[in-house]
């Protein structure tokens, strides 16, 4: 008789039966050996959980000495069986010098509520229809959106774009099309009145299909927060995603930011640190969790949550660029400077060169100074937006140029405005009437 406490895990295609120690996908047996078998489910029951390898070792050889190569082929055979790509890590990710993790979403359900496993878990809050192939786009499209690099962004968009192709009514593909459109603004050149406006409309088309989907309302709360500058209506949608019952991390995520910009600091990085329990492993819950430390003043600790970041993944943007921030503000800036100039990806040797020298010879106004003549220069690598723009202004004394581009960022709708209420490196402008209207202008005065 089956243990009806033993539980199935479901994920992607799969389901992983604790009690009958087998993984199907769909109907069909995935042979995998009993170590393999036991790595997985070990991974799987502490899913978006770091899990050490010597914790690994021991769970899965509780009674023998064995080398880390028998853990390493564990993973690799796991990594076959799912038709996880290293590339793509879609399953289970490896975290330098720390061990793995399992990364999908996991449902759980106990055998027997359940006869056949189905061959993808629900997409939606509602049991809709499922198209494999468009689930598996959507996790795909999760992966590339995760690493928010303008390329990877546009990766993620054609994802969900096919996702949709094979599956209309996909409130996950809308949810998601709408999340890349959210913050492709603010990883490339393009203009926030043409991303934004995009994700609202998927976001509001996923709700049409789904309205108790958490990642729908969690999209629709962002645009409105960053783009429309309705703060009741961003705080209604987080309530709603964040309702009991659901743990959807980029909720916890978007809803501590909007706490922080409102100045409910402890608040938001409660939230933020709640984002990153269900999440450890992503690199933008963990770098702005830098951000709201930062935005609180709190200076050291935001150093050291952005080189924590940094040791997940070195050459983050978001993460160096925070630093940055951090250390300028703690009077420490020639380090941060040596650590941002080091990545060639960041710069041209040329533009790379120039800040050295003009930090060398003016220090920290004189590097601030070249880094926005550069900024103005095709192909320097550097292309600040309006609101960093100004804050670059604000940085070398210029007030009148940093009030300048702050209507810049204002007529842009810069999502970077969400901020002015609580950013540091605005503080000189704070007295300036001007200032205090746009602030009044975007809801935070």
């Amino acid at each position: 008789m089956i243990s009806a406490s033993r539980p199935v895990y479901l994920f992607g295609p799969f389901a992983l039966h604790a009690t009958k120690r087998l993984l199907l996908r769909g109907k069909q047996v995935v042979p995998l050996t009993s170590k393999a078998f036991e790595t997985l489910l070990a991974l799987v029951e502490n899913a978006r959980s770091i899990l050490a390898k010597d914790d690994l070792l021991r769970r899965v050889w509780p009674d023998a000495v064995v080398e880390e190569s028998n853990l390493t082929q564990s993973i690799f055979m796991l990594r076959k069986a799912l038709g996880d790509k290293v590339a793509e890590h879609r399953y289970i990710v490896t975290v330098p010098k720390r061990g793995y993790s399992f990364v999908a979403d996991v449902r759980e359900v106990r055998e027997g509520d359940e006869p056949t496993p189905p061959k993808a878990p629900p997409l939606l809050g509602r049991r809709f229809p499922v198209n494999a192939e468009a689930h598996e786009l959507c996790l795909k499209g999760r992966h590339f959106w995760a690493k928010r690099t303008a390329l990877a962004v546009e990766k993620a968009i054609r994802c969900f774009e096919q996702a949709i192709d094979k599956e209309p009514a996909s409130a996950k593909a809308y949810a998601g099309l709408a999340d890349c459109y959210a913050v492709l603004s603010h990883h490339s050149r393009l203009s926030p009145r043409i991303t934004m406006p995009k994700a609202k409309a998927a976001g509001l088309r996923a709700l049409q299909i789904d309205d108790t989907l958490v990642e729908a309302h969690t999209s629709l709360a962002l645009v409105l927060m960053l783009y429309d500058w309705d703060w009741p209506a961003a705080e209604g949608q987080f309530k709603e995603a964040l309702r009991p019952g659901h743990s959807y991390p980029t909720a916890h995520h978007w809803f501590g930011m909007y706490l922080v910009a409102r100045g409910r600091f402890d608040e938001g990085i409660a939230q933020v640190e709640r984002a990153l329990q269900l999440d450890p492993l992503s690199l933008a819950i963990n770098t702005d969790l830098g951000l709201v430390l930062y935005l609180a003043r709190r200076y050291d600790e935001a150093v050291r949550q952005y080189q924590a970041t940094m040791e997940l993944e070195p050459d983050f943007e978001g993460a160096r660029a925070g630093l940055l921030m951090a250390y300028h503000e703690m009077g420490l800036f020639h380090q941060p400077v040596s650590e941002f100039l080091r990545t060639p990806e960041a710069l041209s040797r040329e533009a790379a060169a120039r800040l050295e020298e003009a930090f060398a010879r003016a220090g920290v106004t004189g590097y601030w100074r070249a880094y926005l003549e550069l900024s103005e220069v095709p192909g320097s690598g550097m292309s600040p937006s309006p609101y960093m723009r100004a804050r670059l202004y604000a940085a070398v004394g210029e007030k009148a140029r940093a009030l300048s581009w702050l209507d810049t960022a204002h007529a842009e709708r810069d999502g970077g405005l969400s901020l002015l209420k609580v950013d540091p490196g605005l503080d000189s402008l704070r007295r300036e009437p001007h200032f205090r209207s746009i602030l009044e202008s975007v809801g935070l005065g």
